[in-house]
Order: C-alpha cells, then sequence, then structure tokens
C-alpha cells in the first residue's frame, strides 16, 4: 500500500509540475542491468514495457543528457536542476538489442558499462546461475556498435569483481585492465568506470584512488542518491531501477525525497 501511495503522490507531483521545486540543483542517475520479457519481477531486470514507462517519463519531465554533459557540467560547477543520465551495467546482449532501439527512437543518450571478460563469453555470473539461466552478453562487434550509434561505453572491472574484497594489485589489474581492453576494441579508451555491486562497503578508498589514477574521470556507485552542481566525479551516486518501483512516477517520487 506504502508503494502504491508513493506511485500515485509522484503521480500528483509530475503532472502539476510541483516536482520541479524538488530537483533544483539536483540531478539523477538512473541505472538499469537488463530488459527481457522472460524475466519480470528479478532485481535487476525488467520487461521492455516498463523500460518504454520509464524513457516516456524521463522523456517527459527531465532534462536527459549524456553523462558527459553532466561531467562536465559538475567540472564548471553549473546548475545541474532536472538532469538525467541513464546508465546500464554488466553488458547484456539485451541493451543492443531491445534498450538501445529505444532509446534511439526518443533521441535519448545512455551510457553503457560493461565487464570486459563478459563479453563475447558464455559465463554465468552467480546472480543468474540462481536462477538458472544463461547470461547472454553482448559481443565486441555488439558494443561497437553501440559506440558508433553515439552511445557512451563505460568499464565495469574485467570480472565483475567485488572492489570491497578485492584489494591492491589485483584491483588495479581489474581497474586498468577494463579500461585497457575497451581501448582496444573500441580505439579509444573510457573515461567512465562504475562500481560492480556498488554498494557504500563495496567502495574502498583505496580503490577509488586506483580509479583515478587509472585515468577515469569518474566513478558511479549504485546504492542510491542525487547529484548536486557541487558534487565528486568520484562519488556520483545512482539510484538502480527494480521491481520495487510500481511505476516510473514511484521512482520520481522518492527521487525527489533524496538527498544527494
Amino acid at each position: 500500500m506504502k508503494r502504491r501511495l508513493k506511485a500515485l503522490l509522484g503521480l500528483l507531483c509530475y503532472r502539476s509540475g510541483l516536482y520541479r521545486l524538488f530537483f533544483r540543483d539536483k540531478a539523477i542517475i538512473a541505472l538499469f542491468h537488463r530488459v527481457d520479457d522472460r524475466l519480470a519481477g528479478n532485481p535487476i531486470s525488467c520487461t521492455a514495457a516498463e523500460f518504454r514507462a520509464f524513457c516516456d517519463f524521463f522523456d517527459r519531465y527531465f532534462r536527459v543528457v549524456s553523462l558527459q554533459t553532466l561531467l562536465s557540467k559538475l567540472g564548471r560547477g553549473e546548475d545541474v536542476s532536472g538532469h538525467l543520465v541513464i546508465t546500464f551495467d554488466d553488458g547484456y546482449r539485451d541493451n543492443l538489442e531491445t534498450a538501445a532501439v529505444e532509446l534511439e527512437r526518443r533521441r535519448l543518450p545512455a551510457c553503457f558499462f560493461v565487464a570486459t571478460e563478459f563479453i563475447g563469453s558464455s559465463r554465468v555470473p552467480p546472480w543468474d546461475a540462481e536462477l538458472g539461466i544463461a547470461s547472454r552478453w553482448m559481443s565486441w562487434d555488439d558494443v561497437r556498435t553501440l559506440s558508433e550509434r553515439g552511445f557512451e561505453v563505460g568499464a565495469h572491472t574485467m570480472n565483475h569483481v567485488d572492489l570491497g574484497v578485492v584489494q591492491g594489485d589485483d584491483a588495479v589489474r581489474e581497474i586498468m585492465g577494463s579500461r585497457r581492453r575497451l581501448g582496444q576494441e573500441l580505439g579509444a579508451e573510457t573515461p567512465f568506470f562504475s562500481y560492480p555491486f556498488g554498494r557504500p562497503h563495496q567502495i574502498t578508498p583505496g580503490n577509488r584512488v586506483a580509479v583515478r589514477e587509472a585515468g577515469f574521470s569518474c566513478c558511479l556507485s549504485a546504492y542510491g542518491g542525487t547529484v548536486s552542481s557541487q558534487g565528486d566525479p568520484f562519488d556520483l551516486k545512482r539510484i538502480p531501477v527494480s521491481p520495487w518501483f510500481l511505476s516510473p512516477y514511484q521512482f520520481g517520487f522518492e527521487a525527489m525525497l533524496t538527498r544527494d
């Protein structure tokens, strides 16, 4: 019932325009993983219809910008009121087959973070193994296609390791190796990095420094929160989209009340 109430309040706030008061100098970075109708209700998945609804919601009520545009504004200390960045993690094939199609229809930018050793592989990570499903990853040709079509591509380590556990040389190898591999495959090294798992205890100060020293221009987490014009590019919070949200309006309502 509480979620339904939030969804209703969100509908009223957005339809009335009241929501704008809550996004003064506040931006959102939304996080998706997979768009797959077979996995409705899965914590890191949404259906195609759900994704379309979120795209329409973002397009209607926010200024959807690229991650680089947001970073440039942060670098200059410019106002980011009502800005929103769309991101994806991991590298599932539906990112190209389904998500990119819907984004292009609306001319919406997005950044796709990939675990480089998942790309072109048949690896099944623990969260998919628990579901008994075979993971469908993009090929490197798919990743290049995203880049050629104007989408940003970022690094997500090589093997989707927990950087709260993996430290020292092993962490540096995962971080730098993912950037180097993307550079080899795409012809240019990416400035964007997002943490696998991305909760506070999985982002250590030492590994945050390692990301900076690897040549990245940002670090994105995954535990909620918004971004202000004074935000630290190496501590950018994202709001994951999950089945917890009954509608985009509930997502929007909770984002209104979230602090950076």
